[in-house]
């Protein structure tokens, strides 16, 4: 079944009384050849995790087609704060919409939204908690098993050795990846392989994620929430062009398609995913806009290995592709997540 535009509730058309003349946007990212001025000391995020110029642009170039105007752009979390906390009247009735993931490990991503609570300014994205919760696969996983969502069966290396006795069995076939990373970063077909304690002796002083590999075919599922409302997108298959899984070149080159999951799976499982994707992002007290990731096995179970609280949304992402299939804009996207945004409780703007 394909989800019609009519059945899918366009909740930023809604009366909202946002002012465009008056709300500005000031816009956070980490851009690969930044425009203006970086301090290269003060990053602390990947290659891989920047966007290159063509991606800034494009959401750059959306928001403004929105009918938004970007007052400022920052490259970098402590030039926004250090200007915020020297010239604070700069920022009255605005919008930061923050894609900065500066930081290390599980503090990625938190570092605006905990500013922004502080100082009571508004945000695109879900608050400092959920993001360092959502970094770090072991957690997320384990709290979605406790509350029967599926996921695959995890263990966790640690510098002192692994988390609690049990061991994944000989002959499980497992994937291994670092606990707190996105973009597929150092994810390989390398890191896919038989258990044995040969094997595990290679992790001792390391901190990855273990977990049972499901194959199968991966999808994405774009979330907004808009007040205490969930609106689950369809299901948009990812095309990993023949490989097993989406490695850390094929994510960072966009050597990946998509396609609608509703083509391959039967409508039961899809609703079961929507209906997943939308525990999880309660469970995890998302909010505004998020992605949640799964592997659907052969037998239609689907599990979550993934959750994004600043998922992609340029052209080449599953949101753009989403949003196409309903006949939306492209620019339609950041309508959506600047109108959840100033729907969020206690929303300052």
């Amino acid at each position: 079944m394909t989800l019609k535009r009519t059945d899918f509730t366009q909740f930023w058309w809604k009366n909202s009384g946002i002012d465009k003349a008056q709300l500005s946007i000031v816009l956070l990212a980490h851009v690969q050849q930044p425009r203006g001025h970086i301090n290269q000391a003060q990053l602390q995020c990947s290659e891989t995790e920047r966007f290159s110029i063509e991606e800034f642009n494009e959401i750059y170039q959306g928001i403004v087609n929105a009918g938004y105007y970007i007052q400022a752009v920052y490259y970098n979390e402590l030039d926004f704060i250090t200007e915020y906390i020297e010239h604070p009247e700069h920022f009255s009735n605005c919008l930061i919409y923050n894609l900065a993931r500066n930081g290390l490990g599980d503090n990625k991503k938190t570092i605006i939204p905990a500013f922004c609570e502080l100082v009571g300014l508004n945000y695109t994205s879900s608050s400092s908690l959920s993001c360092a919760l959502c970094r770090n696969k072991y957690y997320f996983t384990t709290l979605f098993q406790t509350h029967g969502i599926p996921v695959p069966q995890s263990w966790l290396f640690t510098d002192a050795g692994i988390l609690g006795d049990r061991m994944p069995r000989d002959g499980t076939q497992v994937i291994c990846k670092p606990c707190s990373e996105s973009a597929s970063q150092g994810v390989s077909a390398a890191g896919v392989f038989l258990a044995s304690q040969d094997m595990f002796q290679r992790f001792k002083g390391t901190h990855y994620i273990i977990q049972e590999y499901i194959g199968g075919e991966e999808c994405e599922v774009p979330v907004f929430k808009v007040g205490n409302s969930i609106n689950v997108l369809e299901p948009v298959g990812i095309d990993l062009g023949g490989k097993s899984i989406l490695d850390e070149q094929a994510s960072a080159y966009n050597q990946y398609g998509f396609y609608h999951l509703g083509d391959t799976q039967k409508l039961h499982t899809i609703d079961t995913i929507r209906a997943y994707a939308e525990k999880a992002f309660r469970l995890m007290q998302m909010d505004v806009y998020g992605r949640i990731d799964f592997r659907i096995a052969a037998d239609g179970t689907p599990y979550i290995f993934d959750v994004s609280t600043t998922p992609y949304t340029t052209k080449h992402s599953s949101f753009a592709f989403a949003f196409e299939r309903l006949g939306l804009s492209y620019s339609e996207i950041y309508q959506a997540i600047i109108f959840a945004a100033l729907q969020r409780e206690n929303a300052k703007c």
